[in-house]
């Protein structure tokens, strides 16, 4: 029989993140993209990727934290 013994508390191996880490937000993106009449595929090429993988990136399915800052940037200066 095996007894539980809670919640497992950090010791000498386990590391606990205590670092905040500030997560770009993704709400404007899509407005954005689509206030300046650009389609994914048009927008994809320029960053490397594929349309779908902007697609994922717009919707909140992928996180990609670089893909995000210059896909913004490239929106923004488009």
């Amino acid at each position: 029989m095996s007894r539980s013994s809670g919640p497992k508390r950090p010791s000498a191996g386990n590391h606990v993140l205590s670092t905040t880490i500030i997560v770009p937000g993704i709400a404007d993106l899509r407005p954005l993209r689509q206030s300046k009449n650009l389609t994914l595929a048009v927008a994809a090429p320029h960053l490397g990727v594929r349309p779908a993988t902007i697609s994922a990136l717009e919707r909140g399915i992928r996180r990609d934290d670089a893909l995000t800052h210059a896909y913004r940037n490239w929106l923004q200066a488009a």
